[in-house]
């Protein structure tokens, strides 16, 4: 749908928060750049609340269909004057791909008024340092996109929330002057700063990292065995001497620090993890069997990671064993 009068009528209903309804927002979809100035007319005379809202059940259907595409509302709706539809929006472009969204990331980051926007900016930057990493991005976003944040970075020295997700995105393409600021961040009495330094260590499977990974697995606060665990399984077989840390990890009454340590057993994906990974999908918790089964799902298929092993057989030395 994308004639200017349907447009306007359907936003002009929007104007009245009984009529926010999913099957009114799926008129919106698939909107083009001819469309924005019609749209933001009407947009901006939509109250505060309905937007956050509208914004909000977009996310929520697109995650239910990816055929529907709301990405062009969200870029636009990265202008919008709210704080809390700008982060809501930057959370729709979650998966958006394409380099012509890193400039209007890169702008919020670096002016907008509001700190939470900026990190939830900085943070959705970092799947394009993934891509740079690997290649798979332009030189010319490359070098734009690195030097920006690079630049965001000291410009953020006093704003560690801000910082620590800048710092986290930086990860994948961590040179010196990074890995500094990591080590840094991890010697931090900041505990939030020390969470991001496990983030980007994890990111960046700089293997010099494994030790310090190996001990936080073992920290005394969840949120430091929890992002440990998480950068743990993004070295996948290269984490493998961490594999009965992660084991005993999985033993913990806190799902979160469980089901991480769950996820990185199937990312390692060797015969120590597989078997792990099969008990704990018997597990009387089904927070804990869930994300095994999920785990082998995800994993199970590929030959590779697996090798010979049949991660769904059935070993009847195991048929009676159960975990907690």
């Amino acid at each position: 749908m994308s004639t200017p009068t349907t447009l306007t009528a359907t936003l002009q209903q929007l104007r009245q928060p009984q009529h926010v309804n999913r099957a009114r927002l799926k008129v919106l979809t698939d909107l083009r750049e001819r469309d924005h100035p019609v749209f933001w007319h009407d947009w901006q005379l939509i109250p505060r609340e309905a937007r956050v809202r509208i914004i909000t059940l977009m996310n929520e259907i697109s995650e239910e269909n990816l055929e529907l595409d709301f990405r062009p509302i969200m870029r636009w709706a990265l202008a919008d004057d709210d704080a809390e539809v700008r982060r809501r929006a930057i959370d729709g472009l979650s998966e958006e791909e394409h380099p012509r969204i890193i400039e209007p990331l890169l702008h919020c980051l670096m002016h907008d008024p509001d700190d939470g926007v900026r990190s939830s900016a900085a943070m959705s930057l970092g799947r394009f340092t993934i891509l740079a990493a690997v290649d798979e991005l332009s030189p010319t976003h490359t070098e734009r996109l690195l030097s920006a944040l690079n630049y965001a970075l000291l410009q953020h020295l006093d704003k560690p929330d801000v910082y620590r997700r800048i710092l986290e995105s930086l990860g994948p393409v961590a040179d010196d002057s990074i890995r500094t600021r990591i080590s840094q961040a991890w010697q931090s009495t900041h505990a939030a700063l020390r969470e991001s330094a496990l983030v980007a260590m994890g990111r960046s499977q700089d293997n010099s990292w494994l030790p310090i990974i190996r001990a936080a697995l073992d920290d005394g606060h969840a949120a430091i065995r929890y992002e440990a665990a998480r950068a743990a399984g993004e070295y996948a077989d290269q984490a493998a001497m961490l594999v009965p840390l992660l084991i005993n990890l999985t033993l913990e009454d806190d799902i979160e620090v469980a089901g991480a340590a769950i996820w990185a057993l199937g990312q390692i994906g060797d015969e120590r993890s597989v078997r792990a990974l099969k008990q704990l999908s018997k597990s009387r918790d089904q927070a804990k069997r869930d994300a095994a089964l999920t785990a082998l799902d995800e994993n199970g298929g590929n030959d590779e990671l697996f090798g010979a092993i049949n991660p769904f057989g059935t070993d009847d030395d195991d048929d009676d064993d159960r975990d907690n």
